[in-house]
């Protein structure tokens, strides 16, 4: 593929977002801020606008020991490096957007429209479909300014989220072909950015099942499930799940509590705290499960978990399959668990055939050295950081050729 043609003067992007970037709980933010990495090394200038606020209260990992003193500057715009780029961030009262005020909403506002005055972007870039967001595009639009919007969720109904915006980024084909039947509209898939010097282990133990994030919509449920299945049956079989946004404890607590000895962990089952450096958890990891119930539009612990050439079991919905490429194996549960709360179980059998499974990557080595090389295969071409770009480029460069034509 040859190199997408870059706008002779230095492009100016806005990322304007009200969230933080640095949030280690968002797939999207880390995906974002990767992007953003891979545009500013391409010749853009890049300049962050956030807020302190995360998906989870976990994410403020993120910003490591500086968090504690980002934390006393409430009601004040804070800037931090990370690298080569800078995030100007208003620390907000609290960390989850359901917390934020109207006066903060007002700050924000006001720190978003002088930046645009006195940056002069190209294009402005950001995430999010509450009503507050549609000020973003329509700031930039009465300055003539080309907006972009990253969607890698399927929660958006209706175009209005999207009327001021030129265009639309996502990571899959499968999310660009449900906002076209959903809502008619047009986005341009660029596939994931997933540097592998940050997440592919020097060496594989592979000897842990592998879930990250325990919440129920992940399939934590059923993750649990399983976990206690084989505690009983293969207690050699040990798992490992990383909490970013969910409580693992808590869903083996609602898991048990019916039974005539309610519990809160399991003697196979290792809980790592979400940690910025995922290499020694995937080290360690022998298959990886993904068994989200929720639309999934590009889960990034899928391809990461490729690069590493861990083979993977994930649900058949949203764009999992594309990540997959043909490798690892796909479940088909039935519907009535992919719905809110998200707390359903498959009858014993279903669980029964996920645990044999799980068994066969340990039990027979040459299937399993197999799955491995057809997940290495899978994460090459799936996940090659380098095609990603070329693609994101080729649409902001094309949308800013468009606007100064």
């Amino acid at each position: 593929m040859s190199e997408p043609q870059t706008p002779a003067d230095k492009p100016r992007l806005l990322w304007a977002n009200h969230s933080c970037l640095l949030d280690t709980t968002s797939g999207a933010a880390m995906s974002a801020r990767q992007m953003l990495l891979c545009l500013q090394d391409r010749g853009y200038e890049i300049q962050i606008l956030g807020t302190t606020q995360f998906d989870s209260p976990q994410g403020v990992a993120g910003l490591g020991s500086a968090w504690a003193e980002v934390n006393k500057n409430r009601g004040k715009t804070v800037k931090l490096v990370d690298g080569p780029l800078q995030h100007q961030l208003l620390v907000t009262g609290g960390t989850q957007r359901k917390d934020t005020t109207f006066h903060e909403m007002a700050q924000w506002h006001h720190l978003y429209t002088s930046t645009l005055d006195t940056f002069q972007p190209d294009i402005v870039w950001y995430f999010g479909g509450h009503p507050i967001d549609f000020l973003i595009p329509d700031e930039a639009r009465a300055r003539n300014i080309a907006t972009a919007a990253y969607l890698v969720n399927g929660n958006y109904h209706g175009t209005r989220w999207c009327r001021d915006i030129d265009l639309i980024i996502t990571d899959t084909q499968a999310t660009a072909d449900l906002y076209s039947k959903r809502s008619e509209l047009t986005c341009t898939p660029v596939g994931t950015f997933i540097p592998s010097e940050q997440f592919v282990a020097e060496t594989h133990s592979r000897e842990r099942v592998l879930f990250i994030n325990p919440s129920p919509e992940k399939g934590a449920f059923l993750v649990a499930a399983l976990a206690m299945s084989l505690e009983k049956s293969r207690p050699d079989i040990q798992f490992e799940v990383v909490e970013s946004r969910g409580n693992w404890s808590q869903i083996i607590q609602m898991l048990t509590a019916q039974h005539p000895e309610p519990r809160s962990q399991l003697s196979n089952v290792i809980v790592t705290p979400s940690t910025r450096d995922m290499r020694p958890v995937y080290g360690r990891a022998r298959l990886l499960l993904t068994p989200s119930l929720w639309y999934e539009s590009g889960a990034r612990v899928v391809g990461e978990a490729l690069l590493n050439g861990i083979p993977v079991i994930a649900t058949d919905n949203g764009g999992l399959p594309d990540l997959l490429g043909g490798s690892g194996h796909l479940l088909r549960l039935p519907s009535s668990l992919h719905q809110a709360p998200y707390n359903k179980l498959p009858d014993q059998n279903t669980l029964n055939r996920i645990c044999d499974l799980i068994a066969r990557h340990f039990d027979d080595s040459a299937w399993y050295t197999t799955l491995c090389e057809q997940a290495h295969i899978a994460g090459r071409q799936r996940h090659s950081m380098d095609a990603s770009t070329q693609r994101l480029l080729m649409a902001l460069n094309q949308l800013i050729a468009s606007t100064t034509a």
